[in-house]
């Protein structure tokens, strides 16, 4: 419960107060009320409230004293206000000492209600923060390697509740994680008996450059890392490095795509995941690293996800072109990140992705400009475009001919 203190010289408007507003559902307690700033300051020390409703106007001391003294005493209150029209000059001086919020007399009880959910939902997000910074502080004291492992092993496998992900961000290398992005890679040891715990110490100091957490045991054989995306020159250095460490075990690495936000920590170990199915099937699989979205074939047998496989990505715009298209969606359909779905486009097309819709786009248009009872507004909107002036820009400047020019030249023919 969260405990509220009113102050306010006139009973009638405290009684009003106390009686007009349930505030159990709100889960608060008035646990004390005063009609003066001195007896105000006085429950503020019995009772260290959390909340303090409190008019502004009134004798001997008025609100602004109050609120400065009590947040003296008690630097965690949390002031709201109760002002009149009138009161305009001291609203901006409330908002000057960082009061939570202030509220207009007459007081309309549905605002209040509102005015006391926002603040309690403060207060409460407060606390959970001061929990999670105790934890974690109790935490790392016990063993900051094997909580950081312990967080990200969660988070890998998406068993991780808010509390535990609010504590990675805390002691992750955030700086690191912002700059450069991180990427999963999984290391899978053909022979079981291969994988010990003493590597993880082994790993930890050969790629301590590299690494932007611990590695992290998930099952017999294999080991996650968090990498730094530009780490590895695409896996060949942390191939080389993984190689010196490990002598002739064989091992594959299944490498996600760079992400930027720990919440993607969960898809880019499905996508290291996927990347380990995706190696060359037989007795003779070689070792290596695999990437995920990696469009390379090894001569009929591809190495890389269907999602990858460009002649799905034209079949879709060449059958929905006339849909609001955009490489977000598509990278999202095919289960690509953007910025790799627009490299793999251009390497695949030899053109970007806005140019491509638009050359099918004008193909189109060309196909239904050469019947003569099509209009130009339906055609521009049959090929995804609802300006038609817009349209007939993009279609000038592709044909070099207006519309309405191109289909003259086409009668006369």
């Amino acid at each position: 419960m969260y405990k509220v203190l009113i102050t306010d010289d006139e009973w009638l408007i405290r009684e009003g107060l106390k009686q007009t507003i349930d505030w159990q559902a709100l889960e608060c307690e008035i646990v004390a009320e005063a009609s003066n700033g001195e007896q105000s300051l006085q429950a503020v020390k019995e009772h260290k409230p959390d909340i303090l409703l409190t008019d502004i106007r009134m004798p001997s001391m008025d609100g602004m004293q109050l609120a400065e003294e009590a947040q003296r005493i008690h630097p965690k209150l949390r002031i709201i206000f109760l002002t009149g029209f009138d009161d305009f000059t001291y609203a901006q001086q409330a908002v000057k000492l960082k009061a939570a919020d202030y509220i207009l007399k007459p007081t309309n009880p549905d605002e209040l209600v509102e005015v006391f959910e926002k603040v309690c939902g403060d207060i409460k997000a407060s606390r959970d923060n001061e929990t999670v910074e105790q934890e974690l502080r109790e935490w790392v004291s016990a063993g900051y390697t094997l909580v950081l492992e312990k967080l990200l092993h969660d988070q890998l496998l998406g068993i991780s509740d808010p509390k535990s992900a609010r504590m990675l961000t805390e002691i992750i290398d955030n700086r690191r994680l912002c700059e450069e992005g991180f990427r999963i890679a999984l290391i899978q040891y053909e022979d079981h008996t291969c994988w010990y715990e003493q590597l993880k110490d082994e790993l930890h100091d050969r790629l301590w450059d590299m690494l932007i957490g611990p590695p992290v045991t998930l099952g017999g054989n294999r080991a996650a890392l968090m990498i730094g995306a530009d780490s590895g020159d695409h896996g060949k250095q942390l191939w080389s490095r993984i190689q010196e460490i490990s002598g002739n075990s064989p091992l594959v690495i299944g490498l996600s795509l760079p992400h930027q936000s720990l919440e993607s920590v969960g898809q880019a170990h499905r996508e290291a995941t996927d990347a380990l199915h995706l190696k060359r099937p037989g007795p003779g699989q070689k070792s290596g690293v695999y990437e995920f979205g990696d469009i390379e074939c090894w001569g009929e047998q591809p190495i890389a996800t269907d999602a990858a496989n460009f002649k799905q990505v034209e079949a879709f715009i060449q059958t929905r072109y006339a849909e609001d298209l955009s490489l977000q969606q598509l990278a999202a359909q095919f289960h690509i990140s953007e910025a790799h779905f627009s490299r793999l486009f251009r390497k695949a097309t030899g053109t970007t992705f806005i140019d491509y819709v638009t050359q099918v786009r004008m193909e189109k248009a060309m196909e239904l400009l050469s019947s003569p009872d099509s209009r130009i507004y339906e055609v521009s909107l049959a090929v995804g475009y609802q300006d038609s002036r817009y349209f007939s820009q993009l279609f000038r400047k592709a044909t070099g001919k207006t519309p309405t020019e191109f289909r003259k030249e086409r009668e006369l023919m």
